[in-house]
Parts: C-alpha cells; structure tokens; sequence
C-alpha cells in the first residue's frame, strides 16, 4: 500500500491523465475526488502530511480520534474545533463517471479469472468464484509457489518490514505478508501488525488494521482485536499506544472483519464478528459516515453459500439492522450511506431468501419513485445514490425473467422503464446490468431491443457490456453455454459499426466474456489498426487473452514491445500474454528488472505485471531486488507488491468482493477515492 503521495507523482508519469493507485490498482478514465461536505457529527479523520515519517507515537498532530460533538479530539486529549470541509460526503461525480470503463475497472475481476485462465484452469461461475472464495480456489491448476517458496518469501518480506524506515516499503511488506497469510509463512502476523498501530503514520496503522483481514485468520484472538479497534475500547485505545482509536482506523478494521465474515462458516466467530458492526450501524448517525458504511459493506460479506439455521439467524438479523438503517428519516449527507444498503440486503437474501420478497417490494417501489419524481405521480423523494443502489439491489434479488409468467415480470418491465426514462444515466446504466443479472429469455429480448437503437457513444457500450454478462454468468467448463446466436449477431454488428473508441472497447470486452470466438479475427485485425490508441488497444488486447486466440501472440509481442512509455497499454498487454501462456514472457521480464537504470514507470509496469501473471520463476530475481539497498524506497515497495501477488492465497484480488458489488457512486474516502481507499489497494 504506498503511500498515496508518492504514489500520487508516480502516477502522473506512469498513465498521464489516467488513474492509477496503491501500486498499479486502475479503476478507469478519470480522477475520482472526495466531495466538500455540509457540516456533520461525524469525527474529523485525516492522514498524515506528505513528509509524514514511520516513527513516531499515535499523537501525531492532524491524526484525531472520538471527540464529543462540536469538536474533534487529537490523541493528546486537547480539542479544537471541527474544520466544516474535513468529513467527504462522497465522490464528486463528474460525466466521465458514468463511463462503462469505471464498472469494468471496478467488477472485471470475477470475469477475468485471471489466475485460472493464465494456467489453463477451469474455469466456473463468475459469481460464484466471487462470493465463494472456495469455489475458485477448488478450481484452480495453477503451477503455485512450493511451501518452501512461500517460507522463503514471507521471511525476506518480514526482515524488510523490519529494517524499512520508509512508508512506502513497510506498508506494501505488509499487505504482502497478509496476502500469503500466516500458515503458509509459517510464524504468526500478528507480532509484524500489531505495532504498527501505534506508530504516528495514519495510513500505516490503517494499513495494519486492514492486514489484519486480508490475512484471513479468524482466530479469537484476532477477532477480538479487530472488535477492540472497531469499538474504540479500552482494549484497542491500549494496542493504539493508549490514545483512542481514530475513524479512518476503525473503518479500516470493518473492511477487514468483513473479509473474515466472508471466510467463516462458524456460527460462534460470525456473531463475534458481527456485533460491532451491527452497533455502528444501530448508532450510524452518531459515527462518521467512513465507518458507517465500511460496517454496511463488511455485513454484506457474510458467506452467501453458508446455509443452515445458525447462518440463517444471523443474515436476518444483520437484514433487520440495515433494513432499520434505511427506514430511517435522514438528511441528504446521511442518505448517501443509506445507500449501500440495498446492494448490501439483496447480496445477503439473494432471489430465494424467506425475507426477499418484501425488501424486492421497497426497492422496487423507491424505485419507482425516483423515476416519477416531478411530474406529480409521486411524493416520495429519492435521492440519485439510492436510486442507483436500488437499481443494482434488484439484478441479485429477482428470479429469471422469461415471459410473462414469471415471479419478477414486473420487475424486469420496471428495471427497462427506468434504463428508458430515468433522468440519472448512472441509474440507467446499473438498470441494464440488473437486467442482464437477472437473466431469462425475456430480458435478454429487452436488451437486444434497446442495442439496435442506442446511442453509440454512451448507451451502446452499457448495453453490450450487459449482453456480455448474462452470457458470461451461464458460460463455465462445467456447463459450456454457447452464447445465444442473436446475441452474438448484435454484438458483431456493433463491433463492426463502431467508431467511437470507448464503444469499441467496450463492445470487444462484451464479445470476450460471451466467448464469442468468431470475434478474434476482427479483434486482431482492429488491434494492429488502432495499435496507437491506447486505452482502446489496451481492452482489444486484454478481450484477445480472454478467448484464447492464440494466433494473436505475435501481435502481443509486438504491441507489448512498443508499449514501453505506455504502462496501461503494457499492463493490459502483459496480461493478456499470460492468460495466453506465453512461456517466454516471464523471462523477458525478469531481464528487465535487472537491467540498470530503469525508470520507475518501467519498474513500477513490469513488477505489477510479474505479479499479476503470478509465475514463480520470477520470485528469484524479485528477492534479489528486495533485498537492494540501493532501489529507492518507492521501487522495493512495488517489488513487495509483486511478491505477494504471485505468493497470494486468494484466487481473486483480497478486495474484489467488495469491488465487484459496491455503488462506487455513493463513495465515501476509506472505500475509494483514487489513491486511499480500500477499493484503491493492491
């Protein structure tokens, strides 16, 4: 997790006006920017200055923790007057926001299953493998790190976190080890984490708060220390050097109890887990909107797949408390939290749930409201977050809709009046996906419809995309579902149509997660026309790895060798490589890495790209460069980034479940802001 200033330098060289983060994490086109906020209870969290040093006490000045209302405390016990533009309320939503590239860059890690695909696993459902971390792991073939590999790194990653004095090196060390986890290191984490909490540097005690989850032991132990700093007690105000535990690192703690939520089958640690996070939401007006809703997003990881009463009790009491949340009357600051509760119910209940059809009944009527708001058939006020919120709630939470039988008829009809009449195009958008999520033979109509007719430019890529998905959900090794023929048709049609390069793009990662083979010829002859667009070549190169083509690696190699000043373009171009199995492209890399005089941006590219592909031969020559003192800070720490992603446990991203399913709309700064947030780290 370097640090978001330097970071924030490298980024400016290494993809110009695109957004990158936190050791490589792309989340599209853009900058996405915490808004000013109106005043609010909500406790004043800041992070350190730039020049902010490792050493230090938790009374770091800027850092502050619980303060009484009016006032925000700072760790020496003084209190001073709430600065009205410390808390963001959100994101600042600019147009380039609503572009089809955000959604991808956000939820494209369950379709890419890139660590399947690159060793010729199986590969299953998408959502499954997201909300399953079982199912994927079961799946896999991959040629992984030996145990004696794993021991190997964990150490060399635990004495660099040990003699750093820099952030940016502690703190990717960090997450690295979390990532292998303490089992396959072999010694406990914990003795490397817990200090870090007391340290004066505000994104390395968050950072040791959320490598407490990422870890995925759910030990009581843990359990209790994350408990300790969600609740602020005596207990975690002790283990943060006696000063009370500031907002940023409560929230930060609930993001990582809801990745253990997600792990345990266990009645007795899910409840352990649960209560403080129920109490935040039960108080949420009295706690800053950061952990209000890192709480909502953590209770929504409760294991989908884990059945029986116990598991039964508790997802009905974590629906009654969120349920509770956003019946509440609140002011517009506060209805932006209120909205990651219908995504977050709709996760938990899915379409079959005993209490589903009620809470499809309310999303479905605010719904409803928002798209009559102003022309008098309705009173109700709803706001653009909730509306688009409740638009993404009912693609998780309705049946299929075939025909004019089914149970959710009425609310595919709701779902195309919205993406057809809805003053929000954010709401219209997430309405097209809910109906490719919902699936059935009348929804699928209803979209091949509204593609003959869309705009090219903004409708287009959205409806694509979402044909894309409804055939990707049905398409696995286990059950080889052929895209529908029309379905292919329209697709190839708007891919041969297309001239605006976002539509292109867009439309050739839709024809890749249909399987829609007989695009690849298109797909390469366009790569070799457009070879200088970069964004556009990045996605036709990334949609090529994702059918398999083959007959595209010279094309790659090419593109890849001239993408040397063009880090997405070489990013996407690497992976795309990989998935292909292209057995000479690790070697390559690992020469490039030792080659002297390498800028950060080559290093910064080619160390995440070794990390994505994940292959061990290349965890010899990183350990080399670990272990060089004379790398700058900012390179070691993307060398750690790259050693914990080819030696990581999970088959998917640690955050993928809460990237893949969140409004990113309704963004709060500790979920994701570009450079700081959950949604930001590698």
């Amino acid at each position: 997790m370097p640090s978001p200033r330097l970071l924030f330098l490298a980024v400016a060289a290494l993809l110009g006006s695109d957004l990158l983060a936190h050791g490589g994490q792309y989340r599209g086109p853009g900058e996405v920017t915490p808004q000013q906020p109106v005043a609010t209870n909500s406790t004043t969290t800041t992070r350190n200055g730039p020049s902010s040093p490792v050493g230090g006490s938790n009374g770091a000045a800027g850092v502050s923790g619980a303060a009484p209302a009016g006032g925000v405390g700072n760790p020496t016990g003084s209190v001073v007057a709430a600065a009205p533009t410390a808390q963001p309320t959100g994101v600042g939503i600019g147009e380039d926001l609503g572009r089809w590239e955000f959604w991808w860059e956000f939820g494209k890690d369950p379709y890419l299953q890139l660590r399947d695909t690159l060793y010729q696993g199986r590969r299953v459902d998408p959502e499954r493998a997201l909300l399953d971390p079982r199912v994927a792991a079961g799946a896999r073939d991959l040629q992984r790190p030996s145990p004696a590999d794993l021991r190997r790194v964990a150490s060399a990653l635990s004495a660099t976190l040990s003699a750093a004095g820099d952030r940016d090196t502690v703190s990717s060390c960090l997450v690295a080890l979390a990532k292998i986890g303490p089992q396959r290191a072999g010694f406990d984490l914990r003795p490397q984490l817990t200090p870090l909490l007391q340290r004066g540097d505000q994104e390395l005690r968050e950072t040791a708060a959320l490598a407490i989850g990422i870890a995925g032991e759910a030990d009581d132990a843990t359990v209790q220390l994350l408990r300790s700093l969600i609740e602020d007690d005596a207990d975690g105000r002790r283990v943060s050097g006696d000063h009370p535990v500031n907002e940023r690192t409560q929230a930060f703690a609930a993001y990582g109890a809801g990745l253990l939520l997600r792990r345990t089958r266990d009645a007795a640690t899910a409840l352990r887990l649960i209560d403080p996070l129920v109490k935040v939401v039960r108080d949420a007006d009295e706690r800053g909107r950061n952990l209000a809703v890192a709480a909502i997003e953590a209770l929504s990881s409760l294991a989908t797949d884990w059945q029986g009463r116990a598991a039964e009790v508790l997802r009905e009491r974590i629906v009654e408390t969120l349920g509770n949340y956003y019946s509440r009357e609140l002011g517009a600051g506060d209805e932006l939290v209120q909205a990651h509760v219908p995504p977050a119910i709709a996760r938990l209940l899915g379409p079959t749930g005993r209490l589903a059809p009620p809470w499809r009944e309310r999303f479905v009527a605010d719904l409803r409201a928002s798209l009559h708001q102003g022309d008098g058939r309705s009173s109700s006020k709803v706001n653009a977050h909730t509306a688009q919120s409740c638009a993404m709630a009912l693609g998780d939470i309705c049946s299929p809709w075939d025909d004019d039988e089914s149970d959710c008829q009425a609310v595919g009809e709701l779902l195309l009046e919205v993406y057809r009449h809805h003053g929000d195009q954010q709401t219209r958008a997430f309405a097209a996906m809910s109906l490719a999520r919902i699936g059935g033979d009348a929804a699928r109509a209803a979209l091949l419809r509204e593609i003959d007719t869309a705009n090219k430019a903004i409708e287009q890529p959205w409806l694509a995309c979402a044909l894309g998905v409804m055939v990707a959900r049905q398409r696995t090794d286990d059950s080889p579902v052929d895209a529908p023929p029309e379905v292919v048709e329209a697709l190839l049609r708007g891919y041969r149509e297309a001239k605006n390069p976002s539509t292109v793009a867009a439309l050739a990662i839709a024809l890749a997660m249909a399987g829609v083979q007989d695009a690849a010829d298109a797909l390469r002859m366009r790569l070799v026309e457009d070879a200088h667009k970069e964004q556009v070549a990045g996605y036709l190169a990334l949609a090529l790895g994702m059918l398999q083509d083959r007959r595209a690696l010279p094309e790659l190699r090419t593109l890849r060798a001239e993408a040397r000043h063009r880090p997405f373009l070489l990013l996407q171009s690497v992976r795309a490589l990989g998935m292909l199995g292209d057995h000479e492209l690790a070697a390559q890399l690992q020469l490039e890495l030792a080659r002297p005089n390498q800028s950060l941006v080559q290093l910064a590219a080619t160390s995440s790209a070794l990390g994505q592909i994940g292959d061990r031969r290349s965890l010899e020559p990183l350990l080399r460069l670990l272990d060089d003192k004379t790398l700058p800070p900012l390179s070691r720490a993307f060398v750690a980034v790259a050693l914990g992603n080819i030696c990581d446990k999970d088959p998917l991203p640690w955050n993928a479940t809460y990237a893949s399913t969140v409004n990113y709309r309704a963004s709060t700064e500790t979920l994701t802001d570009g450079q700081s947030g959950v949604l930001d780290i590698l």
